[in-house]
């Protein structure tokens, strides 16, 4: 089974409307709140750069 492009762009979707939500959460003092929300920028962040890469090698 193949990941596509669509679905990585899906799933970059899905990850930054769920740091949203932790980062709502994080209003309370809950550190582990803060901690998820920074996790998953960085694999959202890895995820669009792998995107980006990709793309230029197709060219």
């Amino acid at each position: 089974m193949e990941i596509c492009k669509t679905d990585i762009q899906k799933i970059t979707a899905y990850l930054e409307d769920a740091a949203k939500l932790y980062d709502a959460l994080a209003a309370l003092p809950m550190q582990k709140c803060v901690s998820r929300s920074h996790m998953i920028r960085q694999l959202t962040a890895k995820l669009k750069n792998i995107l980006k890469n990709d793309e230029g090698r197709k060219r």
